[in-house]
């Protein structure tokens, strides 16, 4: 690693995406050789481990599956161990370009953001998307501005890059296991985080349960849960 160049780590949480993981993690070593790559395979049962494992990964195995943002806390957890100093993290599926990470790290590198999301929307006011996963993210970004005054865009956005130390400050505090994405913002605006968006390309849309009512309780639940907490 050259001299005074940032840790830069990005963690992914994978559950049976033996099909995609191995590009992404690829992809992100096209853009950076020197970024380490954190895999957290959240109980899959296909070959998720092995294939990452293969790609160049460092892979660690949760022996069941206990949710997106349980396999993030342990992942944050392992970059902390390895002197990290920015911790980003995408999804494994992919939906997001790891082309995509100079941008979203950038703010950070310039000490001018300690989180910075990831928004599909900034190069266009309609990403592909369900309608009814467009309007819920409005829906949530509306919420978000009412409860803490944080203006974004694209609130459930995976794609983020933190100062590591944001992550020591925020990991015992971060208590959901699958719908994390807004008790993070709302908790690190509570720590006095600087939040700002940055623009990624809007990848066409993989299968996914989000945006599906469960998903949208849930991730209210959350929400209130995190405000209150």
């Amino acid at each position: 690693m050259r001299k005074n160049k940032p840790n830069i780590h990005v963690v992914i949480p994978a559950y049976n995406e033996e099909k995609t993981i191995g590009k992404v993690i690829r992809a992100i070593k096209e853009f950076d050789p020197e970024i380490s790559v954190v895999v957290v395979d959240d109980g899959s049962d296909d070959a998720t481990f092995k294939v990452a494992e293969e790609a160049g990964a460092i892979v660690v195995r949760h022996s069941i599956n206990l949710g997106q943002w349980a396999a993030l806390r342990t992942g944050f957890t392992i970059s902390l161990m390895n002197g990290a100093d920015i911790i980003a993290t995408l999804d494994g599926d992919g939906q997001h370009d790891p082309a995509d990470l100079g941008t979203v790290i950038q703010p950070i590198l310039s000490d001018e953001a300690d989180l910075v999301i990831g928004s599909r929307f900034m190069n266009t006011d309609r990403p592909e998307m369900p309608l009814h996963r467009y309007f819920g993210i409005k829906f949530f970004n509306g919420l978000l501005r009412l409860f803490t005054g944080v203006r974004l865009t694209d609130c459930t956005s995976g794609f983020k890059a933190y100062k590591s130390t944001l992550i020591s400050m925020l990991l015992s505090k971060l208590k959901e296991n699958q719908y994390g994405a807004l008790e993070v913002i709302v908790k690190a605006k509570r720590l006095g985080a600087r939040i700002c968006e940055r623009p990624i390309r809007s990848v066409a849309a993989v299968k996914t349960s989000k945006g599906k009512l469960k998903y949208g309780y849930n991730l209210l639940r959350s929400l209130l849960n995190a405000l209150i907490g």
